[in-house]
């Protein structure tokens, strides 16, 4: 004869909530996510920003480059109209002229303007100003100082032919940053 047992199988309930152990880990792994996500944001919006000075520093030396060369071209233009017109006439014709080789100069492109006061060197020159109104460069000093200062040196290579150096330098954060660039102008006259 089989003998059939009716056993009760009981289930206790051992957990009835997280211990504290558990908590500690779930709360620091959750911070960790947030720390990083975090970090990833801050390095992306400081990366933005550095490149949003390093294209304002392109366009400001670009800038100080076609005032230049416009200058250029209206010398030689004049030439056209019978006034006898050296092409670096204002730029670097004579020594006393801004820009004149040996020379380290500012370019106004508010007052279309050429300047050498206050600059020894690279880095001495003054700070671009910005007009708060409709946010033009220049040197006005009723404007707002920018971090940023644009400087130019001329190296004459021949009678029809100047090498111009102009370089941005600003300063982001406590690091210094600049932008240098070398084009070539000639006379095409």
């Amino acid at each position: 004869m089989i003998k059939i047992t009716n056993y009760k199988l009981q289930i206790t309930n051992l957990r009835r909530g997280f211990t504290v152990l558990e908590t500690i880990i779930a709360i620091t792994v959750i911070s960790l996510a947030i720390a990083g996500a975090t970090s990833a944001v801050t390095t992306g919006l400081i990366g933005a920003s550095i490149a949003k000075d390093q294209v304002q520093a392109f366009y400001l030396a670009q800038e100080a480059v076609e005032i230049l060369r416009n200058k250029r071209d209206t010398n030689i233009l004049t030439n056209f109209n019978g006034t006898a017109t050296n092409w670096l006439a204002g730029i670097a014709e004579l020594a006393t002229d801004p820009c004149a080789p040996g020379n380290t100069c500012t370019v106004d492109a508010f007052a279309y303007s050429l300047s050498n006061s206050g600059c020894t060197g690279w880095n001495s020159c003054p700070y671009l100003r910005q007009d708060s109104l409709n946010y033009l460069y220049g040197y006005d000093g009723s404007w707002v100082e920018t971090p940023f200062r644009r400087e130019v040196q001329i190296e004459i290579i021949s009678a029809t032919e100047i090498a111009v150096t102009v370089q941005v330098s600003w300063t982001h954060g406590l690091s210094s940053r600049s932008f240098k660039t070398k084009t070539i102008l000639m006379s095409w006259f």
